[in-house]
């Protein structure tokens, strides 16, 4: 049975709110990362890389990892995945790490997938958010020998969320 869970699905569906509402419910400690949005003016945002463990209050412009303008591509600061990305990775510690979330932004991070698969080969279980895009990168994650995927839609999302925790309770023999 694979150990790691990732859970994908159109934006804005629930994936990361199932993520947090488990975590709470686990009460166990975390390791890894997540991805926040930070509003802005005129619909622009900017996304910061942070400990898993953190709080929406823990960013800072070492983790500032892209900025969006509505209708053009984001500006993208790949460095951070080295910078912050790799050592949240690398010093992971159970009992539970999450990976909120991996998508195409880590496309050219070569250091950072490394890092992502070195965890993926590893006996501590992953909660953790993939995008559904068609790349390398995610299409090896998803196909990693000890991940399971679960499609989140807004129809299933209160069910999934149930299923996600039962299984993350097993995994972790809660």
């Amino acid at each position: 049975m694979p150990i790691h869970l990732f859970l994908t699905g159109d934006t804005q569906v629930g994936k990361s709110t199932i993520i947090s509402h488990v975590v709470a419910q686990l009460g166990v400690p975390v390791s890894g990362f997540r991805t926040i949005t930070v509003a802005g003016e005129n619909g622009e945002s900017d996304l910061f890389l942070i400990p898993a463990a953190g709080t929406r209050d823990d960013f800072t412009s070492a983790s500032h990892l892209a900025h969006r303008t509505p209708g053009r591509i984001p500006e993208v600061h790949p460095d951070v995945f080295h910078s912050c990305g790799v050592p949240l990775l690398a010093f992971c510690s159970g009992p539970l790490i999450l990976m909120d979330e991996l998508g195409w932004m880590e496309n050219s991070s070569f250091l950072f997938q490394t890092a992502v698969f070195s965890v993926l080969d590893g006996t501590i279980p992953v909660l953790g958010v993939v995008r559904d895009r068609r790349l390398p990168f995610l299409n090896a994650v998803r196909a990693h020998p000890n991940v399971e995927v679960f499609v989140i839609t807004r129809e299933n999302r209160r069910k999934m969320q149930n299923v996600v925790l039962r299984l993350m309770q097993k995994r972790l023999e809660i």
